[in-house]
């Protein structure tokens, strides 16, 4: 492998493979492979992971395209192919150069996107200027406020260093739905019980869901939507991995439907009969 790689940066691989093979449909598979793997989402991706998911496609991309230029334009003078006649060789220049550029295109986008990725990190978006606070009182954690990605290392560091805590007590309004799923695969690993006071709604109620028992206050609220995202892709993802987390709470497929029905721009607020009825709520209490 390394000894092709060389060899066709020198322009030593024959003009008809450098020109069809190297230029045109490696760089092309390359660049499809990238994007595919780049668009697709996770709601376990965090924004740090995404940035080196990036950064790798926007390196692999960057090096096929000045690798497969430098190489077929080696290949096509007229020292490596003396016979070739010239119009032949500037036209498999030309199209290489094209291809390259195409491909330097495709990262315009790249630095925009990190920076917003960066800024999800450090709690410098949107979500993460609303503020939150993450407290322990005797066995309670109390989470409040937006559920931006800092919220994920300050509950960790608080569990670990306050192992008799049995409660989260969530009031939040949301946030992102990844540290909502977060919060829920720690909480039901840990085996705590979730409760509500005020409310939780949005990426919230993901993270109560994962409690055992689940416990609101009665006159509290619990709001549910559907699940939102830039892509397809992102709302596929969410959506199937919601739907497992419904199921393996045994909600009711009635209500996890009447969830996804309900528009991201709005909220569901099922009275406190429908959350004992549908087991999102274990139970009501003054």
């Amino acid at each position: 492998m390394s000894n092709f790689i060389v060899r066709n940066w020198r322009g030593d691989c024959t003009f008809w493979a450098s020109f069809l093979a190297w230029t045109i449909v490696l760089p092309l598979l390359v660049y499809i492979v990238v994007t595919f793997w780049v668009t697709q989402w996770s709601l376990q991706d965090t924004p740090v992971s995404r940035m080196v998911q990036g950064g790798t496609g926007f390196l692999l991309i960057g090096v096929v395209a000045i690798w497969q230029f430098v190489g077929m334009w080696r290949a096509s003078t007229a020292e490596k192919n003396p016979g070739r006649r010239g119009a032949t060789r500037w036209f498999a220049r030309a199209v290489s150069a094209i291809i390259g550029a195409a491909g330097l295109l495709l990262l315009i986008p790249f630095p925009s996107g990190m920076i917003s990725l960066y800024r999800d990190a450090t709690d410098q978006d949107w979500v993460g200027l609303q503020g939150h606070t993450v407290s322990v009182d005797d066995n309670t954690l109390e989470i409040k406020g937006y559920l931006s990605w800092g919220v994920l290392g300050e509950v960790s560091r608080a569990l670990a260093a306050n192992p008799e805590i049995q409660t989260v007590l969530l009031n939040s309004p949301g946030g992102h739905v990844g540290v909502g799923t977060r919060l829920h695969d720690e909480i039901k690993s840990r085996g705590l019980g979730t409760y509500a006071d005020e409310m939780c709604a949005s990426a919230c109620t993901l993270a109560f869901l994962g409690g055992n028992p689940r416990t609101m206050r009665r006159g509290a609220k619990l709001g549910f939507h559907a699940v939102g995202g830039e892509s397809a892709n992102s709302i596929g993802a969410g959506t199937n991995k919601i739907r497992a987390l419904y199921q393996a709470a045994e909600i009711p497929d009635a209500f996890i439907e009447r969830v996804f029905a309900t528009p991201t721009t709005s909220a569901w607020y099922p009275n406190q009969k429908e959350l004992i009825g549908a087991h999102v709520v274990t139970d009501v209490v003054r």
